[in-house]
C-alpha cells in the first residue's frame, strides 16, 4: 500500500473529524490529435524501482513483516521485476531510458550494486540510461538487514558513492555539467535535448539514533536548494540560447496531481512548487519527468497572463514494484516539441504469474497496516485538535483515543471505499472509471454512519441525527472536493483553467526553445 496515498486519506479524514488505458490520443489542451507515424526518438521511463538486495533478508520474521505490512511493495521480487523491465527495454530498444529516483529499498550499498549490475545489461547493449536519486537512496537509516524479529544496519550509500556507482548513468558523461550544491547535473543524451536532472531530496535531514537523534527517520519531503535553482536557470538559459529543447527530471512531483496535494501531501510535492514551476516556465522548461508518488498520472500547472497561457506538464510514473506496475514509452519528434506518451505494464515475472493481481492483493490485504502507519505519523498533529472540539460544541471523544483505534475505525467504515479509491487513483484516468462517482456517494454515507457511532451517548438522542448530519456536512465539505479532484482527474484549485490530461496515452505539445 503506497504510503503517500494513505498519508492523504488518513490525515484528511481524522483531521477533518477534529475540524485501462485509453485508446485515443488526447492533447494537453483537451482536444484530440491525430495519431501520426512516430519520428524522432523513443524514451523509456521506469520509476521507483525500489530494488532490495536478497542478502538483506537474512531471515524472514516480524521485522520484515512489519516493513511490508505498512508499505507492501514487491520487495522480495524487486530484482526480478527490474530484470523483467530490462528485458522489455532490450526488446523495444529505445534511444534513452530515464529513472527518476528511488532506485533502492532504502539506500543500501548492496541494493545499489544490484541495480547497477542489472542496468549494465541495458547500457552494454548500447542503450543510454540516466538516473537521479530519490529520497530512499542516500544515507538512509532504514537501510537494514532483516534478521527474524530484529534488524541491524546495512552499509549505507553517501552522495559521493552514489555519483561513483552511477558514473556511467549520467554523472560522468563527456557533456555532463554537475551542480556543486547537490547531485543535480545536466546532459544532452539526444541531439538537441538538454536534460536537467535535479536532486530534490533532503537526505541531510535524515535522523539517526546512532547519531544522537530520538528516532530513525527517512526524510520524505523534497526541495530544490537555492544554489541549485540558480544553477538550473543558468543551464536552461544557456541551452535555449544554443537552440536546444530543455526538459527536467526530478524525484518529487513538480506540480499538484490533485487539489490540495501540496497541503495534504507536502512531502510529495517539491517545496514552493508554484514559485518554482512559474520560474521553470520563464526559463523555457515546460515538461518535467517525476516519480515518488507512485501514481501513473500526468498533470499540468497553467498560468494565464495578458500575453498568453503558459504551462508546466508533470509526467509522474508509478512504481514498478507497486500496483499497477507500470512503465512508459515516449516517442518524440526531432525537435522535442511533441511527446507521444503510452503506458505499458509488468504482467509477469518468474516467481509471479500475474503481477497485477498479486500487487493488488498485497495492497488490499495490508490496508490496516498502511492506515495505522500514517495515522501514527500524523498523530501528534491530530491530537492538537482534541481541545478544539468542545469550542465547536462537539465532544472531545469524537476524536479516537489512539492511532490504532483511529485506523480500525477508518477500516471499518471506509476500508472497501479507500481500497477502491486507491486502486483507481493509482492506475490513472480515474474519470473514465464508472465507479468513481459512486465512491464519493459511498464515502458520504459511511461518514454519516461514523458520525452517528461516535456521537451516540455523547449528545441527546433527540439531537443525534441532526448533530451527526451537521458533522458529516463539515467533514465532507473539506473531504469531498479533494476526493472529487482525485476521482475526476482534475486540478483546478490553484489554476484558473482546467489542467486535466489523459494519464496513460496522450500526445503532449510543448513550446520549442525559441518560443
Amino acid at each position: 500500500m503506497k504510503k503517500s496515498f494513505f498519508r492523504t486519506l488518513a490525515a484528511t479524514v481524522i483531521c477533518s473529524i477534529a475540524l485501462t488505458a485509453c485508446s485515443d490520443k488526447q492533447d494537453n489542451n483537451g482536444g484530440y490529435s491525430p495519431v501520426e507515424p512516430k519520428t524522432g526518438y523513443n524514451i523509456f521511463v521506469m520509476s521507483d524501482i525500489h530494488v532490495m538486495a536478497p542478502e538483506l533478508l537474512v531471515e524472514k520474521g516480524a521485522a520484515f513483516e512489519k516493513c511490508i505490512g505498512s508499505d507492501p511493495k514487491l520487495l522480495e521480487e524487486s530484482g526480478e521485476v527490474l530484470e523483467t523491465v530490462a528485458d522489455v527495454v532490450l526488446d523495444k530498444r529505445p534511444d534513452l531510458v530515464l529513472i527518476p529516483g528511488d532506485l533502492t529499498k532504502d539506500g543500501e550499498m548492496l541494493s545499489h550494486q544490484l541495480v547497477v549490475s542489472i542496468l549494465e545489461r541495458i547500457r552494454t547493449a548500447g542503450i543510454q540510461v540516466i538516473v537521479i536519486p530519490g529520497n530512499h537512496d542516500i544515507d538512509n537509516p532504514e537501510g537494514v538487514y532483516f534478521q527474524g524479529d530484529k534488524t541491524s544496519p546495512a552499509e549505507r550509500t553517501s552522495t559521493e558513492q552514489f555519483a561513483q556507482l552511477y558514473r556511467d548513468y549520467g554523472y560522468t558523461r563527456p557533456e555532463t555539467v554537475r551542480d556543486p550544491a547537490s547531485l543535480s547535473f545536466t546532459c544532452e543524451p539526444l541531439p538537441g535535448l538538454v536534460l536537467i536532472c535535479l536532486d530534490s531530496n533532503r537526505y541531510e535531514d535524515n535522523l539517526f539514533k546512532e547519531r544522537g537523534d530520538s528516532i530513525d527517520h527517512n526524510q520524505t519531503a523534497g526541495r530544490l536548494r537555492p544554489a541549485t535553482l540558480e544553477w538550473m536557470w543558468q543551464q536552461a538559459d544557456a541551452a535555449r540560447a544554443a537552440g536546444k529543447q530543455v526538459v527536467a527530471m526530478q524525484h518529487h512531483n513538480a506540480v499538484e496531481h490533485f487539489d490540495g496535494q501540496a497541503r495534504l501531501q507536502a512531502p510529495y510535492v517539491v517545496a514552493d512548487y508554484q514559485k518554482v514551476a512559474e520560474a521553470m516556465m520563464q526559463h523555457g522548461i515546460h515538461l518535467v519527468i517525476t516519480g515518488h508518488q507512485h501514481l501513473q498520472d500526468i498533470a499540468q500547472y497553467k498560468v494565464r497572463t495578458d500575453a498568453k497561457t503558459d504551462s508546466l506538464i508533470d509526467i509522474s510514473t508509478g512504481a514498478t514494484v507497486c500496483y499497477p506496475n507500470p512503465w512508459r514509452m515516449i516517442s518524440t519528434n526531432s525537435d522535442f516539441t511533441r511527446w507521444d506518451v503510452s503506458t505499458g505494464y509488468i504482467t509477469s515475472i518468474p516467481s509471479i504469474a500475474d503481477v497485477k493481481q498479486e500487487s493488488y492483493k498485497r495492497t488490499s490485504s495490508n490496508i490496516v497496516g498502511g492506515l495505522v502507519w500514517h495515522i501514527n505519523e500524523y498523530w501528534p498533529t491530530i491530537e492538537t485538535y482534541r481541545n478544539i472540539l468542545p469550542n465547536l460544541g462537539l465532544p472531545a471523544m469524537l476524536l479516537p483515543a489512539t492511532p490504532q483505534e483511529a485506523g480500525e475505525l477508518l477500516v471499518q467504515y471506509f476500508g472497501p471505499s479507500l481500497e477502491e479509491i486507491y486502486m483507481i487513483h493509482n492506475a490513472g484516468n480515474e474519470n473514465e472509471n464508472p465507479r468513481s462517482k459512486v465512491l464519493i456517494t459511498d464515502v458520504e454515507a459511511s461518514m454519516k454512519q461514523l458520525c452517528l457511532q461516535r456521537l451516540k451517548g455523547a449528545v441527546d438522542d433527540a439531537k443525534l441525527e441532526a448533530t451527526a448530519g451537521l458533522v458529516q456536512g463539515l467533514l465532507m465539505g473539506y473531504l469531498k472536493p479533494i476526493l472529487t479532484s482525485m476521482l475526476t482527474d482534475t486540478n483546478q484549485e490553484v489554476s484558473p483553467v482546467s489542467s486535466r490530461t489523459n494519464d496513460l496515452n496522450v500526445v503532449l505539445n510543448i513550446p520549442g526553445p525559441k518560443e
